[in-house]
C-alpha cells in the first residue's frame, strides 16, 4: 500500500512509499483510513518522533478486521481513534487513567505508524465509535477536539463566567475557544492581521471579542474588558516565545496559564513576578486522556462543537505537498488528506 513516510530527522525527509499492508494483533483492529488531517506535527519535526514512520494521527474510517481477544469493537464500524498505541498498563499514571504521561507510551506517527495509508492498526482501548451525523473528515478532527477539552475542561477546568483569552487562532485555538464556549467562558481571541478569515469565523462559533495584536494592545483590551483584573485563564496555542510573554501579562492575579502550542526553543520567564508576586498557576498540556474523549464526544453528540467548518480543502494523498503547503502557509486551517 502506499503510504507517507517521514524516514529521516530533516523537515523535507518526507515522501509516499510502498510499506507493507498491516494485519491487527492480538487486541488490536484493522482501520480502513478515510479521512486523515494535517497536523503542524507532520510538517515539522516533534520531538518523540522516531523515523521512519508513517505520518498521520488524525483520522477516521471503517473497522475492516479485528484481532484475537477484542471485546467490543466491530467489524463494519465507522471509528476514530486516539494517538496512543503502547502503554505499560500498571504505572501510577496508567492505573488513574493519565496513559498520556506513561514513561514506556507510544503513539502513533512518531513511534509507531500512523494513518496516511489506505490501513493502520492500534490497540482496541484506543479506538472510539463516531456519532453518526458526524462526517468522516469532521471525525478526523476528533483527535485535536479531544486535546481542546483535555486543556479546557481538565487541565484550566473553565467554569461558567469565566473570561478565557486564546492566543492562537489556529485549529487548536479553534478549538480551545469552541470548547470555552460549549461550558459558558466568555472567550478573547488573540491572533494577527492574516487572521481575519478565522477572526469572521470564530465569531460564528461565539467568540465574544477578537483583537488583532498588530493593531490592538491585546493586554489592554482584556484588562478594560475585565475591569482591570485580567482573564481568568489563558491559553497559548502558537508555540512563540513573544506571544508567551503577552499571554502571560494577559492574566490575573491567581490566573491559569496552559501552554498548548509546542515551543521548540528555551524562554526565559521573570518567575518572582509570575509566581511570587502574582500567584499564577502555571499548566502544560500533553495530547490527551481517555477522559478527554468521553468529553470530546459528548460535546460532538450533542453538537456543541463545529468540525465541519475548520476544513477548507480535502485531497487524496497523492497531492501531500499540495496539502502540506496550504498548511504551511496558513492558507487553510485544515486540509484533510483522504487516502
Amino acid at each position: 500500500m502506499k503510504a507517507l513516510v517521514r524516514y529521516g530527522s530533516g523537515e523535507d525527509d518526507v515522501e509516499l512509499r510502498d510499506m507493507p499492508e498491516p494485519s491487527p494483533a492480538p487486541g488490536q483492529v484493522k482501520i480502513e483510513v478515510n479521512a486523515v488531517g494535517i497536523c503542524g506535527t507532520d510538517i515539522h519535526q516533534h520531538p518523540s518522533l522516531r523515523p521512519p514512520v508513517i505520518l498521520g494521527h488524525e483520522l477516521a474510517g471503517v473497522i475492516v478486521e479485528v484481532g484475537s481477544a477484542i471485546k467490543e469493537r466491530k467489524v463494519g464500524e465507522r471509528v476514530t481513534s486516539e494517538t496512543t498505541f503502547h502503554i505499560c498498563g500498571h504505572c501510577r499514571f496508567c492505573l488513574s487513567g493519565d496513559y498520556n504521561l506513561c514513561l514506556e507510551r507510544k503513539g502513533i506517527a512518531t513511534k509507531a505508524n500512523g494513518a496516511f495509508a489506505k490501513y493502520m492498526v492500534n490497540r482496541e482501548e484506543s479506538i472510539h465509535a463516531l456519532p453518526k451525523h458526524v462526517s468522516f473528515s469532521a471525525g478526523a478532527l476528533c483527535e485535536p477536539l479531544a486535546c481542546a477539552t483535555h486543556a479546557v475542561m481538565e487541565q484550566a477546568d473553565v467554569s461558567g463566567g469565566e473570561t478565557v483569552v486564546v492566543v492562537g487562532p489556529g485549529p487548536i485555538g479553534l478549538l480551545v475557544a469552541q470548547v470555552a464556549i460549549a461550558v459558558d467562558a466568555k472567550v478573547i481571541l488573540g491572533g494577527t492581521t492574516a487572521d481575519e478569515e478565522r477572526f469572521i469565523l470564530s465569531k460564528r462559533f461565539g467568540v465574544a471579542r477578537t483583537v488583532d495584536v498588530q493593531k490592538e494592545e491585546i493586554v489592554e483590551v482584556v484588562k478594560s474588558i475585565t475591569e482591570g483584573y485580567g482573564a481568568d485563564v489563558v491559553f497559548e496555542c502558537t508555540g512563540i516565545a513573544p506571544a508567551v510573554r503577552t499571554a502571560l501579562a494577559c492574566l490575573r492575579a491567581r490566573g491559569r496559564y496552559v501552554q498548548i502550542g509546542i515551543l521548540h526553543k528555551e524562554i526565559a520567564l521573570d518567575f518572582d513576578n509570575l509566581f511570587f508576586d502574582r500567584e499564577l498557576m502555571l499548566l502544560g498540556h500533553r495530547t490527551s486522556r481517555p477522559s478527554s474523549w468521553v468529553k470530546a464526544l459528548q460535546l460532538l453528540e450533542g453538537k456543541k462543537v463545529d468540525l465541519q467548518s475548520l476544513i477548507n480543502k480535502e485531497l487524496p494523498l497523492s497531492s501531500w505537498k499540495e496539502g502540506f503547503q496550504l498548511v504551511k502557509d496558513k492558507k487553510a486551517i485544515k486540509v484533510i488528506l483522504k487516502p
